[in-house]
């Protein structure tokens, strides 16, 4: 039997990549009826509306003060008919018409999956400090099922194991209909997962379904990006705190060695140019990006208003 898929987008000023995201979706094959697509919007000033219709989504509008990373996916969960629920960010494309077929495998092949999600794949104008993180740190070519029930392992280790990205996800509605997203600022597929992990279902990293997906940020929203991240992690699951004011300047200049070997062997650039091109932003890019790691391990000892201040989340809504 074909399955009912609603394709379920958050957006905010999406206007440079949405339009592809769009017609991504729209040319995918498979076993699979495309029943919907549906847009929560929270105050675009582009053509993010213009280019949500022209593709014949079904858009809801809510005020920016409004959004919130779990309640919103839920507030699109709620209005979606279909029985997967598959959420994209709108600017992570598909990279090909297997995207969403493969993104759905696990879950139509076992009733215990409860949510899977997509392999990134940077884009050509990613920088090779977040292009190396990304193709050899968070997105392996290896495929992973994750459980908790039975799994000694999961007290150990448990970063492994709740991993989760709603950048492109799949989710079994069924599921979500008995535990939604928890309403969090930051990291509600993170926290999703934890739950039905540890009530006896299974998540999937699916690495045949791609997504075109990376950024370019700079130092200052590197720092930010990385301080919110850890500010959710020490919120949520009470993280132990790992880094050193030390290790903030130590752990960036052997990482940006890393990173300079590698875009070495990737460009085939000669150790001068890729030296000369990149070494200073590499350093400045590690460096921010571990001080906003410290931080956010400490925030639970910093006043609300601060953490918010510096979350890189609450300066989109202010946009």
């Amino acid at each position: 039997m074909s399955a009912k898929v609603s394709i379920l987008i958050p957006t905010k000023n999406g206007e440079q990549y949405l339009a592809e995201v769009l017609a991504g979706v729209q040319r995918q094959q498979g076993d699979f009826t495309l029943y919907e697509i549906l847009a929560v919007d929270s105050g675009s000033r582009d053509r993010t509306l213009e280019i949500l219709r022209h593709h014949g989504a079904t858009v809801m509008q809510i005020p920016p003060s409004e959004f919130g990373h779990g309640k919103t996916r839920n507030l699109l969960a709620a209005q979606a008919r279909g029985e997967f629920l598959v959420f994209l960010t709108q600017d992570a494309t598909p990279a090909d018409a297997q995207w969403l077929k493969n993104l759905l495998a696990p879950l139509r092949a076992d009733p215990l999956v409860a949510g899977a999600y997509s392999r990134h794949r940077p884009r050509p104008n990613c920088h090779p400090m977040e292009w190396r993180r990304i193709v050899e740190y968070d997105c392996p070519p290896v495929s992973f099922v994750a459980y908790a029930v039975g799994n000694p392992d999961y007290a150990r280790n448990p970063d492994r194991y709740r991993n989760f990205a709603n950048t492109s996800s799949a989710i079994r509605r069924s599921i979500w209909e008995r535990i939604p997203f928890p309403a969090v600022d930051f990291a509600e597929d993170k926290a999703w997962a934890v739950r039905v992990l540890e009530a006896g279902y299974k998540t999937v990293y699916v690495a045949d379904s791609v997504v075109l997906h990376s950024h370019s940020y700079g130092p200052w929203v590197n720092f930010r990006r990385h301080f919110e991240h850890f500010w959710a992690m020490r919120t949520l699951f009470a993280q132990p705190r790992y880094f050193t004011l030390r290790d903030c300047f130590r752990v960036a200049l052997r990482t940006a060695r890393t990173d300079l070997a590698f875009w070495r062997r990737e460009r085939q650039q000669s150790k001068l140019e890729v030296i000369g091109r990149w070494a200073v932003p590499a350093v400045c890019w590690h460096i921010a990006a571990n001080f906003g790691i410290w931080l956010g391990e400490r925030s639970d000892q910093l006043p609300e208003r601060v953490c918010r201040r510096l979350s890189f989340q609450e300066r989109i809504k202010r946009k």
